[in-house]
């Protein structure tokens, strides 16, 4: 359980990897996602019976909260408490055999909150941190080992990533492709500026919506949720889901009934207007 962007997907396949058949042999690596199964009977019988079934397999539900109805509820008794290796299900005229010693089931999501809690209560939960900045950095560097950094600038660089080590590899790439365009290896604060107006970078990497939710916030003051979605053309799920958390994370935003911009929120955004020389309150 993670948000985007953490290694769930890369840790589970890792996993795998590691997991070895009976006979010694590295054991196969089914990855699916949740969203491409519609319901309990396409999963056995086009999923289940063909691949799984009296195989040696590790298997990744992956957006597990997109996870069928119907399919959850048949989990829930194939997971239950029982100290057993083996389980049936039972399903319409069908016995589905599961066999732990050759199977193992792992889901990965990044809202565990949609996740029905009696199924998440028969898994092992592994909680993925958010990377610090000190991470984001290390993962910079290393996507750019020829490079020499300055210290400012990584941190700048890590800044922008969401937290997202996917991020960090993207950005990193268009760092290589700045320093070999300049024709130098160096990538230095100086360089900060002019890099980040080329790719469009805004601070703490927000993006444009985020940045025009805190120049509604710093035009107006507080607004509804109900309010935001009518200023910007957005759903209130949206604006929550996508939003919301990353600029309360930054501390941009708090909520408090309604939305309110913070202190920290209108430095940013009149910091950002004035180097853009576009300082709008109006």
């Amino acid at each position: 359980i993670g948000a985007k962007g953490l290694g769930k997907t890369e840790f589970a396949r890792q996993f795998a990897h590691r997991l070895n058949n009976q006979d010694g042999s590295r054991r196969p690596f089914l990855e699916l996602n949740c969203s491409t199964i519609k319901n309990v009977e396409q999963f056995f019988e086009q999923i289940f019976i063909p691949l799984v079934m009296d195989n040696e397999l590790t298997i990744l539900f992956d957006e597990a909260h997109e996870l069928p109805k119907d399919l959850t509820n048949a989990f829930l008794t194939v997971f239950n408490t029982e100290k057993v290796t083996t389980k049936e299900l039972h399903w319409r005229d069908g016995v589905y055999p599961f066999d732990f010693k050759k199977q193992t089931f792992m889901f990965a999501t990044t809202e565990s909150d949609k996740i029905f809690p009696p199924l998440k209560d028969r898994l092992t939960t592994i909680d993925f941190e958010e990377y610090s900045c000190e991470d984001l950095s290390k993962i910079f560097a290393a996507q750019c080992e020829d490079i020499d950094f300055s210290e400012v600038a990584l941190r700048e660089l890590a800044k922008t990533s969401r937290g997202n080590a996917r991020s960090c590899v993207m950005r990193g790439r268009d760092v290589a492709l700045y320093c070999a365009r300049k024709g130098e290896k160096i990538f230095t604060a100086d360089d900060l500026e002019p890099f980040f107006d080329k790719l469009g970078v805004l601070p703490f990497g927000l993006t444009a919506t985020e940045m025009q939710l805190l120049k509604i916030l710093r035009r107006d003051g507080h607004c509804s949720l109900q309010m935001l979605a009518a200023k910007t053309g957005l759903s209130r799920t949206a604006i929550q889901r996508d939003h919301e958390l990353y600029l309360m994370r930054k501390n941009l935003l708090v909520i408090d009934g309604k939305r309110n911009i913070t202190n920290d929120g209108v430095k940013l955004f009149d910091d950002y207007c004035r180097s853009q020389k576009l300082v709008d309150k109006s």
